[in-house]
């Protein structure tokens, strides 16, 4: 019994003596970047990696961070022996998006244990003004605050929540699911959504989509948010039922149905005090008005139209109240309007068109056109006012104007023609075509043909416009090529470094081409990425090659020799044919 006491005590007071302390023999505290370039299209990864005994440890404090906003956090721990000696180790990775261009300086991060405080060295970062094609907005996180949510912990969950919760009649709201899934979970089950069926909203049809990271109680999880633009059309407390998700089950998981709780929203009245010509309109707006020519002739039609732009249900706004005008006659002819969702607001214009058709000759003034509406922003109502435009109206050219004689009728009904009748002549015994019938022209049919052939292709292209908002990752995936070698063309002759801007080059078209934000595009992220939409290794192998080999032409020295920037460019346009033969 002996033989294994004393062996086991022996370890026992090992293990004891290796993690009592702090790790002997490096830094306690030492902080890293994944990359000392990046832009602001792009994420750095801060990585504070702490030496020490990983029970009761506390977080790290972090400094200000200037320049940059906290979008994510994950941590790790690790206990390792390595000859006999044992370390504790704890990292904690706190993702960083920077907001501004420049050097900035990541101040030291600092960490108390047992009452003395350690500190890293401050970290420089250079940041480069991006293209503008980033992520959809993450809102920033405190890295120390707990988790809302009850949920926390669980493998998935699922909550639900609006922006305002007393909103005016009207008034944008928007309404936020989220599905949280363990970022630990295995599995390859693609959920199925079932939105609520917002009575008492009028709803945007197509919900935007958002996927980032956050910790919640301690654990990472995958987030994907889907926002809905809703437009109370009710006053009162009106509830949002809840929104389901449907897991299904697979090999490596098992099935779940979530659903969220209720959302209540208590719906504010428009106030009194409305002006004479308002007919419900709620946003924020402006207006314009135009005609499409200022010198017409009496009895020929000009076409005014009033454009509204601004934010708010323009899919639904009212018609303007159009002024009398004596001595024209107006028609309504069309309505059009074209929305996109810009930072959560739906913003867009609306063109009304009105023929108007004028009945004497002389100078004329379009009167200013007015529009009431209700600013939530404010709290109040507003009255917009179009510009008055003078008109010059020429008199027509006649070419319309016909005038009938009538011939008079025969004395004697049903008597014989005179001979001497000089008005009558004999009637033909077959008919003689002087000319061809017009239906032989070319011309005939031109004439018929080139309005068809206009309303087919205003037609298609009305359809293919639609499917271009309907689907923008179709659209990008589509471009992607493209847009990626005419870039490549620049990347020698701009004043960026040329081997940063063909790594954006690159990135970018990656980006685009699998329809990912630029933002978080890591290697090993790429590399999951590629594998999974089946690209060959050996190509996943010549991109991660051709990037790591930008990456350190970018902190290389300086040199007049062309040649590797050349042998870049053309490596990047055959990696692109290849993938768009995907």
């Amino acid at each position: 019994m002996k033989k294994f006491v004393i062996p086991l005590l022996i370890v026992i007071g090992f293990l004891a003596s290796a993690t009592v302390g702090l790790a002997q023999g490096q830094d306690v505290v030492t902080a890293q970047v994944d990359r000392a370039v990046v832009s602001t299209d792009e994420t750095v990864t801060l990585s504070v990696t702490v030496n020490a005994n990983a029970s009761n440890l506390p977080n790290p404090t972090l400094p200000s961070l200037a320049g940059f906003n906290v979008v994510g956090t994950g941590s790790s721990s690790q206990i390792s022996i390595i000859n006999g000696s044992m370390s504790a180790q704890m990292v904690y990775n706190y993702r960083l998006q920077p907001y501004q261009a420049g050097d900035l300086v990541i101040e030291p991060v600092s960490i108390t244990i047992d009452g003395q405080t350690y500190t890293t060295a401050p970290i420089s970062v250079k940041v480069v003004q991006g293209t503008g094609q980033q992520a959809a907005p993450v809102t920033p996180i405190d890295p120390t605050a707990p988790t809302s949510s009850g949920f926390a912990g669980q493998d998935t969950f699922v909550e639900a929540d609006v922006d305002n919760a007393n909103p005016y009649l009207g008034e944008q709201v928007v309404y936020s699911f989220r599905y949280y899934e363990a970022a630990d979970r295995f599995g390859f089950d693609q959920p199925s959504y079932e939105a609520p069926a917002f009575t008492g909203f009028w709803s945007e049809s197509d919900a935007q989509q958002n996927q980032y990271r956050v910790q919640a109680g301690g654990r990472m999880y995958r987030v994907t948010e889907l926002r809905t633009t809703l437009f109370p059309s009710k006053t009162g407390e009106v509830t949002i039922e809840p929104a389901r998700l449907a897991i299904p089950g697979g090999f490596f998981s098992r099935g779940a149905n979530l659903q969220t709780d209720p959302v209540t929203v208590e719906v504010k009245p428009l106030p009194a005090g409305a002006p004479a010509g308002f007919n419900g309109a709620v946003g924020q707006f402006t207006i314009d008005s135009s005609v499409d020519t200022t010198s017409g002739r009496v009895n020929e039609p000009i076409t005014w139209q009033i454009t509204l732009s601004g934010s708010g249900n323009l899919n639904t706004l009212p018609d303007p109240v159009w002024p009398d005008m004596p001595g024209w006659r107006s028609f309504d002819s069309q309505a059009t309007h074209n929305t996109q969702v810009q930072d959560g607001q739906v913003v867009g214009s609306r063109v009304y068109e009105r023929l108007l058709v004028p009945q004497s000759e002389g100078d004329f003034t379009i009167p200013a056109l007015e529009y009431s509406y209700f600013d939530p922003a404010e709290g109040s109502y507003q009255t917009i006012s179009s510009q008055p435009i003078a008109v010059s109206v020429a008199p027509g050219d006649g070419s319309n104007t016909q005038s009938y004689t009538a011939e008079p009728a025969n004395e004697a009904a049903g008597a014989a023609p005179s001979a001497e009748t000089p008005d009558l002549k004999p009637v033909p015994t077959q008919l003689a075509l002087t000319a061809a019938p017009i239906t032989a022209s070319p011309l005939y049919w031109l004439a018929w043909a080139v309005p068809a052939l206009g309303l087919a292709g205003n037609f298609f292209w009305q359809r293919r416009q639609q499917y271009r908002l309907a689907n923008p990752d179709a659209i990008r995936r589509s471009q992607a090529g493209k847009k990626a070698k005419a870039a490549l063309k620049q990347v020698t002759g701009s004043d960026q470094n040329p081997y940063e801007a063909a790594t954006l080059v690159l990135t970018t078209y990656l980006a685009d081409k699998f329809g990912q934000p630029v933002a978080g595009l890591t290697r090993p992220t790429l590399r999951q990425l590629l594998t999974a939409k089946g690209v060959e290794p050996e190509l996943i192998e010549r991109i991660v090659a051709c990037l790591n080999e930008a990456e350190a032409g970018r902190f290389a020295p300086e040199t007049d020799d062309a040649a590797p920037v050349a042998e870049l460019v053309q490596t990047i346009d055959t990696i692109i044919d290849d993938l768009e033969k995907i």
